[in-house]
């Protein structure tokens, strides 16, 4: 089953699309398109809707803001399709050259996406003909990861920094503490809406934003302390009471779990000692 749904929010247009192989679809992931800027592709699931949907818009640019495959799954289809360019950071650029190996859950609710040699590296900002949106390393979730800011209409595009103010599960090389720094950061920009690939906030975006970050990083201190007072991440888990979630961590083969937030918080710590 597809789900398909949009809206409108002054000059940006939404596009949201989900799949599920049975039942409803829990996940679902947004395209927004800008005065001729298309920012992200989707899931290559949905990707004849996609198609059929943004296929009707004047497209002239694309941008992906990081290499994960509801994000770049349709980059390649809609590039022929548009015969335009398409940007993205240069870390994000370089992984899509060889897109990194997803797990099977991955494939079955998003699907996987092919490489692309295409992308043109851009660091600083990206314009259309009457915006300009500022590119912002954003790290942690994804290491190529950046958001768009356009400070004249306090527009933020998120990509998957917020998703919600408190996560339950992990990719396996994700960073806690990366992410409590890209909050951070966000955080001192002006801006109100936030445009979340995921769920998109047309108001309070940024005390949404503060709660996630109240929540890492209370995350980051519980288990910090317990490694430092030489706990596993097993014993880790146990003391601070988590709970696992049995079948994404099984149908993902581990790539997704609550124990890879535990493990990233002592692999941060491992670094920050290292350094």
């Amino acid at each position: 089953m597809i789900t398909i749904d949009t809206f409108q929010h002054e000059a940006v247009t939404a596009y949201k699309f989900g799949y599920s192989p049975f039942g409803k679809p829990k996940l679902n992931v947004h395209l927004y398109y800008i005065d001729g800027l298309l920012i992200d592709t989707g899931q290559s699931r949905a990707s004849k809707e996609v198609l059929r949907h943004v296929g009707e818009l004047d497209v002239r640019e694309i941008f992906i803001t990081h290499h994960h495959e509801d994000h770049s799954g349709n980059l390649n289809r809609l590039q022929a399709y548009f015969n335009c360019s398409a940007y993205a950071s240069e870390t994000c650029c370089e992984l899509m050259k060889k897109p990194p190996r997803i797990s099977f859950v991955q494939n079955i609710f998003w699907g996987n996406r092919p490489p692309s040699h295409q992308l043109i590296p851009c660091a600083e900002s990206i314009s259309t003909d009457k915006y300009t949106f500022q590119i912002i390393p954003i790290p942690g979730h994804a290491v190529d990861m950046v958001a768009l800011y356009e400070p004249n209409k306090k527009w933020l595009f998120s990509a998957d920094l917020y998703v919600h103010h408190y996560i339950n599960y992990f990719i396996k090389n994700e960073s806690v503490i990366q992410q409590i720094h890209s909050i951070r950061k966000i955080l001192e920009l002006d801006f109100e809406v936030m445009f979340c690939a995921h769920s998109p906030q047309l108001t309070g975006g940024k005390k949404l934003l503060e709660k996630k970050l109240v929540f890492f990083e209370n995350f980051y201190a519980q288990v910090s302390e317990l490694y430092e007072k030489n706990y596993t991440a097993q014993q880790i888990f146990k003391q601070l009471n988590f709970k696992e979630n049995r079948s994404i961590k099984f149908f993902s083969q581990g790539h997704l779990s609550k124990m890879n937030m535990v493990e990233a918080v002592i692999r941060d710590n491992q670094y920050s000692s290292f350094r």
